[in-house]
């Protein structure tokens, strides 16, 4: 039944924008976590149900950014050689990981100067 669906191979465009846009998108959610915990504006824009909190609208944007760079990405490389980009893509991935362990660290965001 969904044997169309999976296949022996990924091409490798499909995998360099998929490991891509997780790239963007760690970013993206780091930076919309530090925003949200800072700006009680932000709070309230991202905040899509009470019960929840920004919670709902932080993972939708993310899922959003996803896709968006995922198809853009996959416009991009289809069709032609990637194989050059690889080892840059791996390591842009790897840096996105490490950077968004530590800037979702509650003593990162919620650090504040006080005067």
């Amino acid at each position: 039944m969904f044997k169309k669906l999976f296949k022996p191979r990924v091409h490798e465009s499909v995998a360099i924008a998929a490991l891509f846009s997780a790239s963007i998108t760690l970013n993206v959610a780091w930076i919309i976590n530090l925003l949200v915990h800072r700006s009680d504006r932000v709070w309230a824009w991202f905040e899509m149900s009470e019960r929840i909190g920004p919670i709902s609208g932080m993972y939708t944007k993310t899922l959003l950014s996803f896709f968006c760079v995922m198809f853009v990405t996959w416009m991009f490389c289809r069709g032609k050689d990637c194989s050059h980009q690889r080892e840059g893509v791996f390591w842009f991935f790897v840096a996105s990981i490490v950077l968004f362990l530590v800037m979702t660290l509650p003593f990162v965001y919620e650090f504040q100067i006080g005067v």
